[in-house]
């Protein structure tokens, strides 16, 4: 996987690109939730940074909000 951008807070996460045969190249977030898992989100191509990403994930304009403190 090639990382695109990185966020700090581990919980927002990384957009990273990746080569699938028989697809191409797709774009995924890899995140890390509360419980300490981590998961990676399939996410549009058009995505550029994480929280982008991270936002898209929840329906929310990428400009709209940037988590400051998780609980």
């Amino acid at each position: 996987a090639k990382t695109i951008q990185s966020d700090k807070d581990p919980q927002i996460g990384e957009l990273v690109e990746v080569v699938l045969p028989d697809v191409g190249k797709e774009r995924f977030l890899r995140v890390t939730c509360g419980t300490g898992r981590k998961f990676a989100l399939a996410v549009p191509p058009t995505c550029k940074t994480a929280l982008e990403a991270s936002n898209w994930t929840y329906g929310i304009d990428a400009n709209f909000i940037k988590p400051e403190i998780r609980t």
